[in-house]
């Protein structure tokens, strides 16, 4: 479970400040604002250039120059790294009118035609992420030979599993664009842990025939952009070659388009989560009237919950999971002796429960191709008048075909607090029905016969313990400052080391009292609705 692009987060209850930056050939500074906000999601005001760090970096045939560290929202952040620039052919983005401000980073000299070894000795960048930006230059106009490539690569602590980020800078004469580029993590032990090539095989099966088909579908029956589910960031390249753990997906980056995170340190307020159930509504509501319309298409997108091919008995996953419900069993009161021993229970059957949760046949003919990642990390935000006026759905690693409970409890249990709840959970609810109603009336289907409100009622009472489970995972992460998360390849070597996975090191340094008030309140609140 993971963030998707660099941004910056939003501070709770204040809108996202579009920046003014002065400009520079390279924008390396801020790209390291960008990517401090990427897996941390920390909660920042404003990048400010005395908080850069900086790091090494090598110029084929120069000395060492300096660069500043890069990281990634969704993903893990890189070790420390060095930047590479070749003159090849590349991709771009919209044309965008920001500046930013930067020192230039030190970039190596590479010939059209490839990655030279040394290109591979100091970045350790696979070159099929150079090749898949050639492509993607020669489709977005780039003159072949005639532009500089170059990537940041930095080292900072994240809490991604399973993918890294670079972002990378087009400069042709005066034309210069930055791309985010998602690819599977460079340390073998970390692809080894959570096999993350399954995770890129379903994005890419999302960004290349879903989402265009779910787009498609909208437009055929006249819904437009402003009615219908288009929230998802612009997609240049996709591809993913699992048997040679190989795959490349690059994006727009919706910093430049005024987009932030929502703190995660912070429970989400009212406007953030109505405008996610909104569009949560909306994205449902196409899978439903798409299955419908076109059930012999629709076949291919029946993917099972990739997390349960990933937990295999006495898996890591598994394991984590566990030891991550007991410690959640432990910040209920002695005296709470039901909520403990449902979640007892709870860790004693996880991998059943979670098998069966993630079961979609059982939860026809409501079962939906869902986001799967349902947490703020995976959201941002642009802001018109102070309010959150649009959301971006980021990170479709663990799309599935399952109920459509499983994106809202996800949600609700892992990004609201009790307060929110007891206050606004039955008008969250009736927003995201209201808005799946309207949306599939749009598209010729009556929402009574397709999925009335009281099928969501029984849903949410068979599969809403989802929320649970996601809760006790993501909740001490989201209670951890990004600067004190655990080192992720640093734990995933100790496993292939030992094949004994420290937990306790994950959540060291989580904040134990705000981890201890929202744990507590979400299982309470889960046998209160009767989801446990």
């Amino acid at each position: 479970m993971t963030g998707e692009t660099n941004t910056e987060t939003v501070p709770p209850n204040q809108p996202a400040v579009a920046q003014t930056e002065t400009s520079s050939e390279h924008l390396s500074a801020a790209a390291v604002e960008l990517v401090q906000d990427l897996k941390s999601s920390e909660s920042q005001d404003t990048a400010k250039d005395e908080q850069v760090k900086e790091a090494n970096s090598v110029e084929q045939n120069t000395a060492d120059d300096d660069h500043e560290a890069v990281s990634d929202k969704e993903e893990a952040p890189l070790e420390e790294g060095k930047v590479e620039e070749q003159n090849a052919t590349a991709a771009h983005e919209p044309e965008i009118n920001v500046e930013e401000k930067a020192t230039e980073p030190v970039a190596t000299e590479q010939s059209s035609t490839g990655v030279s070894p040394t290109a591979e000795e100091t970045t350790e960048l696979p070159a099929y992420l150079y090749k898949a930006m050639e492509q993607v230059a020669s489709e977005q106009g780039f003159t072949a030979g005639q532009f500089k490539l170059e990537f940041d690569v930095g080292s900072n602590k994240g809490d991604g599993f399973v993918g890294q980020m670079f972002k990378a800078y087009l400069t042709e004469g005066d034309r210069r664009e930055v791309f985010l580029c998602k690819i599977p993590p460079l340390n073998d032990a970390r692809r080894r842990q959570f096999n993350t090539m399954i995770s890129f095989g379903r994005e890419t099966l999302v960004y290349k025939t879903f989402l265009p088909e779910m787009f498609a579908y909208q437009e055929e029956k006249g819904v437009g952009r402003e009615e219908g589910f288009f929230n998802v960031p612009k997609c240049y390249y996709a591809e993913c070659d699992e048997a040679a753990e190989e795959s490349v997906i690059i994006m727009d980056d919706l910093r430049l388009m005024d987009y932030r995170m929502w703190d995660k340190l912070e429970p989400v307020n009212y406007e953030h989560a109505r405008l996610t159930m909104q569009q949560l509504g909306r994205l449902h509501a196409v899978s439903l009237a798409l299955k419908r319309d076109r059930p012999e298409e629709f076949e291919k997108f029946k993917v099972p919950d990739s997390l349960v091919l990933l937990m295999h008995d006495q898996s890591p996953l598994e394991l984590m999971m566990k030891q991550m419900i007991y410690d959640a069993k432990e910040t209920l009161e002695p005296h709470e002796t039901k909520e403990r021993a449902k979640m007892e229970k709870l860790a004693e059957n996880m991998r059943q429960e979670m098998l069966s949760l993630a079961n979609g046949s059982s939860a026809e003919p409501y079962t939906v191709l869902g986001h799967g990642d349902c947490w703020v990390n995976n959201f941002m935000f642009n802001y018109k008048n102070g309010a959150p006026d649009n959301i971006i759905f980021l990170d479709w690693q663990i799309t599935r075909y399952v109920s459509p409970v499983l994106d809202i409890a996800y949600f609700l249990f892992c990004c609201t607090d009790e307060e929110f709840r007891r206050r606004y959970y039955d008008e969250m609810l009736n927003i995201y029905h209201n808005s799946l109603a309207t949306l599939l009336e749009k598209l010729g289907h009556n929402p009574q016969e397709v999925f009335p409100r009281t099928a969501l009622v029984r849903q949410l009472r068979r599969y809403g313990k989802f929320g649970i489970l996601m809760a006790v995972f993501l909740v001490p992460m989201m209670c951890t400052r990004p600067e004190d998360l655990h080192d992720m390849e640093d734990a995933a070597e100790k496993y292939r080391d030992s094949n004994e996975l420290d937990v306790k090191a994950i959540t060291t340094n989580t904040n134990k009292r705000a981890y201890h008030t929202r744990m507590s309140t979400a299982i309470r609140d889960m046998v209160r609705y009767g989801y446990l």
